[in-house]
């Protein structure tokens, strides 16, 4: 009887060094080689492993890691099919690419290179027989179709659904949309919640769609004046170096503040050159001066420039100069700031007050801890629009909440 000898060999070393970067998690719903697929991943884009680095053979990581070898198969084609690695014959499989190529002169605009090999026609993704079927229920009332797998209509229960719709907000910065929208962009909502985006739900979308860009707003964000937690920000930044998907961070309230300390931007937690940082003068200064200002790596900033300089050649010079001189005075600055933090914290809760006393339960709405909004909802049936017709008899008016949704909805919201 032959003894096993590689049952207890010591693993070579870089075998080694790619298994302590694989924490497999055997009772989790994720398949095995998803898993390791992500952990490897992650590796590439943080740069760990580098461009042209050979990662261990299918046999000899599957046996590192108990698993089959089939599965490191699926792992490392769904990699290739990502452009992160690359197969080559005699030389293995070696990392192919170990930065974001949103920032790569040869990007390929039309999408990832995998889609490509994917079926286009109906024929080719229903097969003969599936299209047979859906050729036949499209006849309607003439056949009994006893084929289709699909819940009774009459007991969908539409109205809980529709409640629920109601109550998911996808709202952000309706002049954001408006630019994007401009620019011949598909826009895609993530839902908020009173932690911020819901990066759990983005993730799928990241999957799925495959955006070249994640706009946000996550200190007092507008409409809501949500500020995102610390682990939703964490989590943000993992999914955007994943998915090698740039972010582009709006923060023009983070110095309007009420309580506590300031929240720190998303920017000062990104180490990889993930975040575009964005922000502007106009809301803590003057709306006229039209001064704003960002911050990313090199290479983006230089793309950027020659963009502005087509689309409106200088920056208001005075704008510029004032803002400088108001920067390089002493305490000029920080005194402003805390005059209107406090100013704006009394206008806050003046109108919280008044909305617990004039509208009680009709209005439900989430005090902001900085920012200038308010972000309500309307209870029952009313909607924003008839509520801002009845506002205007009476001279007052506020922003409906339809246009800071990318989907139609928000209906029942208005901002103050």
């Amino acid at each position: 009887m032959r003894q096993n000898t590689n049952q207890h060999q010591p693993l070579p070393l870089f075998t080694a060094s790619i298994c302590s970067l694989i924490q497999l998690d055997r009772s989790s719903d994720t398949p095995l080689y998803q898993q390791i697929s992500d952990k490897i991943r992650e590796a590439i884009l943080s740069g760990q492993l580098a461009e042209g680095i050979r990662l261990p053979t299918e046999r000899a990581l599957a046996s590192a890691l108990q698993v089959n070898r089939t599965t490191v198969m699926n792992a490392y084609n769904q990699l290739a099919a990502d452009g992160l690695v690359e197969g080559h014959v005699g030389r293995g499989t070696l990392v192919k690419r170990s930065q974001f190529n949103y920032l790569d002169d040869n990007y390929d605009a039309n999408g990832p290179s995998w889609l490509f090999g994917l079926p286009t026609t109906e024929r080719e993704i229903l097969g003969p027989d599936a299209r047979m079927l859906s050729e036949l229920a499209s006849v309607g009332d003439v056949i009994i179709s006893l084929a289709a797998g699909t819940p009774a209509i009459e007991l969908l229960p539409a109205e809980m659904l529709n409640a629920i719709f109601a109550d998911v907000e996808v709202p952000t910065y309706l002049g954001a949309i408006q630019t994007f929208r401009a620019l011949g962009a598909r826009v895609i909502g993530v839902p908020t919640d009173s932690d911020g985006m819901r990066v759990d739900l983005l993730e799928t979308i990241l999957a799925r769609h495959r955006p070249r860009l994640i706009y946000t707003l996550p200190t007092f964000q507008n409409p809501t004046g949500v500020v995102m937690s610390p682990e939703r920000r964490r989590r943000l930044l993992l999914l955007a170096r994943r998915y090698q998907t740039p972010i582009l961070e709006d923060d023009p309230y983070s110095e309007v503040y009420f309580e506590g300390k300031q929240p720190q931007p998303l920017k000062s937690l990104d180490t990889h050159s993930q975040v575009i940082y964005l922000s502007t003068f106009s809301k803590i200064l003057a709306p006229g001066l039209r001064v704003a200002w960002l911050a990313a790596a090199e290479p983006m900033i230089e793309r950027l420039t020659l963009h502005k300089q087509i689309f409106d050649l200088n920056t208001n010079a005075l704008g510029q100069w004032t803002v400088s001189e108001i920067l390089q005075r002493d305490s000029l600055i920080d005194n402003h700031l805390a005059k209107l933090r406090h100013y704006y914290q009394n206008k806050r809760d003046l109108m919280l007050q008044a909305i617990r006393t004039h509208l009680r339960d009709a209005v439900r709405v989430n005090p902001p801890g900085g920012g200038f909004h308010l972000w309500c909802r309307l209870q029952g049936d009313v909607r924003a629009r008839a509520l801002l017709r009845e506002a205007t008899r009476e001279h007052v008016a506020f922003v409906i909440g339809e246009p800071f949704h990318v989907d139609g909805g928000g209906q029942q919201h208005f901002r103050l």
